[in-house]
């Protein structure tokens, strides 16, 4: 059984070199091999990079639970009838909220639902404020070269 992240992303990576599979992800080197070794862990966005590299759920390489391959996932689906369609999860904005539900319903907790809610606001919050600066740096630009 692989109980721990670091041996689920071993499967992930196979016989690929962790550099090759670290490149796919956009990640140094290093930082994989930091969670092989269990020494960082990862947050909500590289998982689901990760997950998108190698081709498995978030839940499953999050936790262990679930469907392993997003093809049995998508197997599953179908055969629940479930009300997401395909055309649905192809766009890349579906998929993603497809993973946030998916990772937030299998938290065993409660309370780690929540934190993984928390994770996800902040992360917004810092977005937008991030936006914002940019859009008061354009400003500040445009009226310079004005006063220019």
């Amino acid at each position: 059984m692989h109980d721990d992240f670091p041996s689920r992303l071993r499967i992930c990576i196979g016989d690929e070199p962790v550099a090759a599979f670290a490149r796919r992800c956009g990640f140094s080197e290093g930082l994989i091999r930091a969670y092989l070794k269990g020494e960082k862990h990862p947050g909500m966005d590289n998982l689901v990079r990760m997950s998108d590299a190698a081709g498995v759920t978030v839940d499953w390489l999050a936790t262990g639970r679930g469907p392993h391959r997003r093809a049995d996932l998508l197997q599953s689906q179908r055969n629940q009838s479930d009300s997401m369609s395909l055309e649905a999860l192809a766009g890349p904005r579906a998929r993603r909220w497809a993973k946030i539900i998916e990772l937030i319903e299998a938290a065993p907790t409660p309370a780690e639902a929540e934190a993984v809610i928390d994770e996800l606001f902040a992360r917004a919050k810092e977005r937008i404020e991030l936006a914002e600066l940019r859009q008061a740096v354009r400003e500040l630009t445009a009226e310079r070269k004005k006063t220019a």
